[in-house]
């Protein structure tokens, strides 16, 4: 939820203009880590809340659901959606008797073009969620919607959380969807692909990027073909002036390779190459427009957020409101810790003095406090990285650990320590753990700048 307030910061930046369209595919109030654990349920709602009020904010036209949308139950769900100034899509989200629950289509207007959004929620064909509702088959609900809406719409769009094979059958079977935008598939942006007539992209789902789509679309309600030779000169004509323009932007070519003879001649050669590409795409141009009618075009951009980005001032009052919010309700409702094999680093360091003192000076030893000042100690999915002694099953316990192990001590790479003291040492703990405890939290998501070898000496201190 962090990157909500650099997310509309953003998007205000983009200046989009009256056409645009903002749009999600799923997956974005919940998911199911909480299930079966129902003190975990207050603080997931007033996050979800709080993710209505910002896309509220910030405009949005709509948002299907994903299946774990639905870990929360209906009547969550449908106090989330009579919170929203957009409509909830899923076509084919239905209660147990088969009635859809949400609306399955939204009509808008863009740019002069009628334009038919239609949500579908991913999940098993059978999955029955807690007896409350059960996820249709597409290949049941697409075809009379379809049949319905094609003629009076000019482009439609699919927001699915379906699997990435399910979006390719969908793409290969109906021609009249012109654009699958998909969620929960992977945490990778997916560049568009062009399947029959559909357009299938998706952003990765760890909010690390804002993905834009820029779409042309004439009267023919058909993309162009990717084999037409005009195209690939296109695609080469654009690589090297992006590659150009980059340089151009550190000084020129005489400055960036002004120690290296060689470089500068191929340079040269770049640039001679690509003015002679824009002589041969201007020759194919007319005949191309005789052979093929006009055709739509996209261009595509995934935006980091990068914490260079400013934060929109609303979005972030709401969610330190609910920030606050939620750790009251951690505080209030958080079981004492009874893990007693867990004794903390402190306990450690009445023999191991020198490790003890070195390790406190590092990162790992304040790792809880920077949730802290961050208000997002409440946040689970942050918490069982910057303790000792939770898993991310219970991570939501954060609040009950004890001060000593709020914070990435000894045990949380050596194991629990009470029987290795009560023994006198005895009973041995790892003296290396294995590289994949590292990296579980050090993963390329969350830390690319991690590197095992140089960094697993920085533990005991700098």
């Amino acid at each position: 939820m962090g990157g909500l307030s650099k997310k509309a910061t953003l998007l205000q930046e983009l200046a989009p203009p009256a056409a645009a369209l903002k749009i999600d595919a799923g997956t974005l109030f919940f998911d199911d880590a909480f299930t079966g654990q129902p003190e975990r349920l207050a603080q997931a709602l007033i996050t979800a809340g709080a993710l209505v009020e910002a896309y509220n904010h910030m405009g949005y036209d709509t948002v299907a659901l994903g299946h774990h949308d639905l870990a929360a139950g209906e009547a969550a769900l449908k106090s989330l959606a009579a919170q929203a100034d957009f409509p909830f899509l899923s076509a084919n989200l239905a209660d147990m008797e088969g009635s859809l629950l949400f609306e399955p289509v939204a009509h808008v207007e863009r740019a002069g073009m009628r334009i038919t959004l239609i949500g579908l929620t991913g999940g098993p064909q059978t999955a029955a969620f807690a007896g409350w509702a059960k996820i249709l088959p597409w290949q049941e609900v697409l075809p009379p919607l379809l049949a319905r809406h094609s003629a009076a719409s000019d482009l439609i769009i699919l927001l699915s959380n379906l699997p990435a094979s399910d979006n390719r059958a969908i793409a290969e079977k109906m021609a009249d969807i012109h654009l699958i935008i998909q969620s929960g598939s992977s945490k990778q942006n997916m560049r568009p692909q062009l399947i029959n007539n559909t357009l299938i992209s998706q952003v990765g789902h760890d909010g690390k990027y804002q993905g834009q789509l820029t779409v042309e679309w004439p009267a023919s309600r058909r993309w162009q073909a990717q084999e037409r030779p005009i195209l690939a000169l296109q695609k080469e004509y654009d690589r090297l002036g992006w590659m150009l323009d980059k340089i151009a932007k550190k000084g020129g070519a005489e400055v960036v390779y002004k120690e290296n003879k060689a470089a500068y001649q191929a340079f040269q050669q770049k640039e001679e190459r690509h003015r002679q590409l824009a002589a041969e795409i201007a020759k194919m141009a007319t005949a191309d427009k005789k052979e093929h009618p006009p055709a739509a075009t996209y261009t595509n951009h995934f935006h980091p957020l990068h914490p260079s980005l400013a934060d929109d001032v609303t979005i972030s009052k709401l969610l330190q409101r609910a920030r606050k919010k939620a750790n009251q309700v951690q505080r209030a409702g958080a079981a004492p810790n009874r893990d007693s094999q867990y004794l903390g680093s402190r306990a450690c360091g009445s023999c191991h003095e020198a490790i003890y003192l070195a390790w406190d000076k590092t990162p790992h030893a304040t790792a809880y406090q920077t949730l802290v000042a961050q208000d997002q100690n409440h946040n689970p999915n942050c918490v069982y990285c910057h303790v000792t002694g939770l898993a991310e099953e219970n991570a939501h316990l954060g609040a009950a650990l004890p001060e000593s192990l709020q914070g990435v001590g000894c045990e949380a790479c050596h194991g629990p320590g009470r029987n290795h003291r009560a023994t006198a040492g005895l009973v041995p703990l790892p003296l290396k753990p294995a590289p994949s405890l590292c990296t579980s939290c050090h993963s390329a998501e969350r830390d690319d700048n991690f590197n095992y070898q140089l960094d697993k000496g920085k533990v005991h201190g700098p």
